[in-house]
């Protein structure tokens, strides 16, 4: 991984910075504690691995902000990527992951937060625990390697080396072997299934001759039933067919009958009706002469009809005439009305008129006050006129010196202000003092503890892994119990063969094999319990040491803040010590301010131009009170203006209403006698008389036309008479001729009744002769049974031709089995080879296989690359070396590790007895030792160092020999990237990333670049 450019929002102490690494390759990112120098390398693993030294996500975020985010872009296996990680605060964080092809990015981003990390990391082939334990030595964190547990050492190394993918392969050998294992139990299980089948399969012969001859034999009794089935099913049939010609007769006749009833009821009721028609008939003028009545009755009312018409219709006429006389009437009055209303008003304003008209002179006085007013103001405005330019040249320049005195006050206040800080933090130097002396106290303490803590740690670990062990031996001896139980319990068994050689075994052989494995068998149990009881005290003596350590934990937990509340006090030291050269600057400032402020020593030449404009505007005696003294006088006559405006519209107004009153109050007379003499429309009034004399000639008499109505009413009753006598003749012949219709029906539907009685009898006669000695129910009954036999017949024979097929392909199985056997047999012989196999090479990926190999051969380049900077960094004075195995208990046993033993010139050590500087140097050693020889490696992918503030523990000396060491090892990586607060230690860096820390956030500033 190789950075490109960092961009970061609102992350830690970050607010919005960018960071382009173009141009960068060995760099020191310099400044002081708390600045946010290590937030940048944070922003970048945050970026890709999701990981930062915050306790929650939410930490990460900028205060008072409402997301972080951070766009990082960086070169790996010579791609372009991008990754863009943000975090809403409270809410769950969004991943993009891009990579550029064809001049622009293409997004890699998966469905999920988890499936796009799982993309990076399948690009990138690194994770975060492989980063921060080879490429980036961080904050507090560089003795991480060396901390770790000897076989954790060799995890992070092989995961560094890429020899995951042997574990990939060595659990696919192991899946398949499990697989094969399984499938050749299931092939054991089958064959001896088919041989339990092949074995059951003789006794099928015999059975199948048995059941053909029983089928034979129930067949020949079925078709006898079957023919005596069918004689009484042919008499029961006849039967029937005759029984049921009886009730279709029967039914004829009935209907017969019903239809002889129903003429007979037809002909009465025809009689009935030519009857009828025949009274009718003989009342035929007088329902004539009562007709011709009613249509005289109803020429008159259709008279009088049009009588009423004519009478509505001028009746009508009149009142829409009168209506208009009335509206004119209307009209004229409300003309009357509204000339009275214009000269009421018009007398109304004349008198309002006259008491404007009497103010007129007092409104001439104020209008000569108004105009003796604006001649006063006018000659006042040309003073001003003439003395604006330096009115206004007088304020710019006392703006500029108000403006000058308020820097001079603001600086003062500013410089008291730090001043007063100052003395504050000068003041609480000695009791800062105080406090860092009794936190090394408590710290050297807690430190000591650590130690402790350390080696309880390791014992821990040296407890679990012989656990493992422990764990190992137990699978392994009940692998092999079980195989010694299996092959006891295939001894066990008559005429068994060897389970070694498959070959037969005699008396004396079998004797000693099934010895042998017995005495194995009670070795391998023993073995066991000794395991059993091993693990257990081992489980308890960890949970000892993990309550022991627990306890230490909450002992060092304090440990962290205390370290970091020592820095920030070393730092407050050597602030107060810079404050106080600081302090006597800011007053001597202060001083320097105070007096130039008092003697006005500042601006003198706006002040000198300021007495020149102040002489000059004396001169034109311009007084801005005179001036608004005089705009007030006008402002106090001005309304003389608007009075007389309003007398010379009253004038003129006066004149006008002297015209229009006499003119109005003619008009108004004049409408008034009009409406006295009735005199409102002569042609309408002449209509009007009209309609009276037309309405006297119809002589319309509502009563008369009321009593013909009722007449023809009365009346009405005659036209059905009338109608029901027209239809009467025309009936009455068609009546008679239906009647004797009706009549010769009758007389046939009796004599069909007759014949079909004689065909009943003939019928009834005919059944009496079929089957006589059983009845109808007795036939059925029989008939019944003989269907029940068939069918448990047909059922039982269905039932042997069913034993029969299945006897039938049962044989042809037995057939197929066989065949099956051998092919089994073949099959399980390649599984047993196939599992064999990939055990081979299950064992051959596993960890102490290849991976172990890869291991042993990289770590003495490793060790030679550590010793060369070791001893570069001491002048030959320490020495390391890796130990793979060691003795375990047993002296005929090795146990796999990854130790590190240091040696100085007085001898090899502990680790935990050397001081944090020598530490640090062992630890950089390792770690750059580590470093480039995994950038040598062909396909090794750590392309940038990165060193995290490691350099506090070191002289001057030291120092000098980290940054010579780095360089040395430059030209090994693509960029190294170096963090340190010490001021001596980045001017040996020619390129300098400058951070800060200010109100708004941290800054960077790139320099030497």
């Amino acid at each position: 991984m190789i950075p490109q450019k960092l961009t970061i929002r609102n992350f830690l102490s970050y607010q919005q910075v960018t960071l382009d690494f173009a141009g960068l390759h060995t760099a020191c990112i310099c400044g002081i504690n708390g600045a946010g120098k290590s937030s940048l390398l944070e922003a970048m693993t945050w970026a890709i691995w999701g990981q930062s030294r915050a306790e929650s996500e939410d930490d990460i975020i900028y205060v008072g902000a409402k997301e972080a985010q951070v766009d990082f872009t960086f070169l790996s296996g010579g791609e372009l990527y991008r990754v863009m990680r943000t975090r809403p605060k409270g809410s769950a964080s969004s991943l993009e992951f891009q990579v550029r092809a064809d001049g622009k990015f293409r997004s890699l981003t998966e469905r999920g937060l988890r499936a796009t990390q799982q993309a990076i990391l399948s690009h990138l082939k690194l994770d975060y625990d492989t980063f921060i334990n080879s490429a980036y030595l961080r904050q507090g964190r560089a003795d991480e390697f060396m901390l770790k547990r000897p076989s954790d050492r060799k995890q992070v190394l092989a995961e560094i080396l890429n020899l995951s993918q042997y574990d990939d392969l060595s659990d696919r050998a192991k899946d398949i072997a499990r697989t094969c294992k399984g499938e050749a139990q299931a092939l054991e299980n089958s064959i001896a299934n088919l041989q339990s089948q092949i074995n059951d399969g003789e006794a099928i012969a015999l059975q199948l001759t048995e059941l053909r001859a029983e089928l034979a034999a129930q067949q020949q009794q079925e078709k006898t039933e079957r023919s005596q089935l069918k004689s009484l099913e042919q008499q029961q049939q006849e039967r029937q067919r005759l029984q049921q010609q009886i009730t279709w007769q029967q039914r004829e006749r009935s209907q017969l009958q019903q239809e002889s009833e129903r003429l007979a009821r037809q002909a009465q009721q025809q009689e009935q009706q030519v009857q009828n028609l025949a009274a009718l008939l003989a009342q035929s003028d007088r329902i004539q002469q009562d007709y011709e009545r009613y249509q005289q009755l109803v020429v008159q009312e259709a008279n009088q009809n049009q009588k009423l018409q004519q009478y509505q219709k001028l009746t009508k006429e009149h009142s829409a005439i009168a209506q208009q006389v009335t509206a004119l009437q209307s009209e004229l009055k409300g003309q009357l009305r509204h000339y009275e209303a214009q000269i009421e008003s018009l007398v109304q304003q004349q008198q309002e008129l006259q008491g404007i008209l009497a103010k007129a002179p007092e409104i001439e006085a104020a209008q000569v006050q108004l105009q003796a007013a604006r001649e006063q103001l006018k000659i006042v405005e040309q003073l001003q006129t003439q003395s604006a330019p330096l009115l206004q040249r007088r304020q710019a320049l006392q703006r500029q010196i108000d403006r000058d005195a308020a820097k001079l006050s603001a600086r003062l206040d500013e410089l008291q202000h730090h001043r007063q800080q100052l003395q504050t933090q000068y003041r609480n130097q000695s009791q800062i003092m105080e406090t860092v002396q009794a936190l090394e106290q408590e710290i050297n303490l807690l430190q000591k503890r650590q130690v402790y803590q350390q080696r309880v740690h390791e014992k821990g670990l040296e407890r679990r892994d012989f656990l493992e062990r422990l764990q190992e031996r137990a699978f392994a001896c009940q692998e092999k119990f079980e195989q010694v139980h299996a092959k006891l319990g295939q001894l066990s068994a008559p005429n068994a063969p060897c389970p070694l050689c498959d070959r037969p075994l005699d008396e004396a052989h079998w004797a000693v094999v099934k010895q042998k494995h017995e005495s194995e068998h009670e070795e391998l149990q023993a073995e066991m319990w000794l395991i059993k009881e091993q693990q257990a005290a081992s489980e308890c003596e960890i949970k000892v040491l993990r309550e022991e350590y627990r306890q230490l934990s909450i002992e060092l937990a304090p440990l962290n803040r205390l370290l970091e509340q020592k820095g920030n006090l070393q730092a407050q030291l050597q602030a107060s010590q810079e404050a106080r050269l600081t302090l006597e600057q800011v007053e001597a400032e202060i001083a320097s301010l105070s007096d130039r402020l008092a003697r006005q020593d500042f601006c003198p030449e706006a002040q000198a131009e300021l007495a020149i404009v102040d002489r000059n505007l004396s001169q034109f005696n311009y007084d801005e009170k005179n001036h608004a003294l005089v705009k007030g006088e006008v402002e106090r006559w001005r309304w003389a203006d608007i009075k007389l405006s309003e007398l010379r519209n009253a004038r003129q107004k006066q004149s006008s209403l002297a015209q229009r009153l006499p003119e109005l109050q003619a008009k108004s007379l004049k409408l008034a006698q009009r409406l006295e003499t009735n005199a409102i429309d002569l042609e309408l009034q002449q209509k009007l008389e009209q309609c009276d004399r037309n309405l006297r000639q119809i002589n319309y008499d509502s009563a008369t036309h009321q009593q013909i109505r009722t007449q023809k009413e009365k009346a009405q009753p005659v036209l059905l008479r009338h109608q029901e006598l027209s239809s009467a003749i025309q009936q009455h012949p068609a009546a008679i001729q239906q009647l004797q219709q009706t009549r010769t029906l009758l007389s046939d539907r009796t004599a069909a009744i007759q014949a079909i009685e004689a065909t009943l009898s003939d019928l009834d006669r005919q059944i009496r002769q079929i089957a006589p000695q059983l009845s109808d129910l007795e036939l059925n009954t029989k008939i019944q049974n003989l269907q029940l036999q068939l069918q448990e017949r047909r059922s039982h024979l269905d039932r042997s031709i069913g034993q029969i097929g299945q006897l039938e392909q049962a044989s042809q199985q037995i057939e197929k089995l066989k065949a099956q056997e051998k092919a089994t047999v073949v099959q399980l012989e390649q599984l047993r080879y196939r599992q064999f196999i990939h055990q081979e090479l299950a064992q051959a990926f596993g960890k102490n296989g290849i991976q172990a190999l890869t291991i042993e051969n990289v770590l003495p380049q490793i060790e030679a690359e550590a010793n060369q900077i070791l001893a570069q960094l001491t002048e030959h004075q320490f020495h390391v070396r890796f130990i793979t195995q060691k003795a375990g208990k047993k002296a005929d046993r090795l146990i796999d590790t990854l130790e590190i033993e240091i040696a100085d010139n007085r001898g090899t050590r502990p680790y935990e007895t050397y001081s944090g500087g020598e530490a640090f140097r062992i630890n950089f050693a390792i770690r750059l030792a580590l470093s480039r020889v995994l950038a040598q490696r062909k396909g090794g992918t750590l392309q940038t160092l990165i060193i995290d503030e490691g350099f506090g523990s070191q002289d001057r000396e030291g120092c000098d020999r980290l940054v010579a060491a780095i360089n040395a090892i430059s030209s090994n990586f693509e960029c190294i990237l170096v963090i340190t607060h010490m001021p001596h230690l980045k001017e040996a860096f020619s390129a300098q990333i400058e951070v800060t820390k200010t109100e708004s956030g941290s800054r960077i500033l790139l320099q030497g670049i």
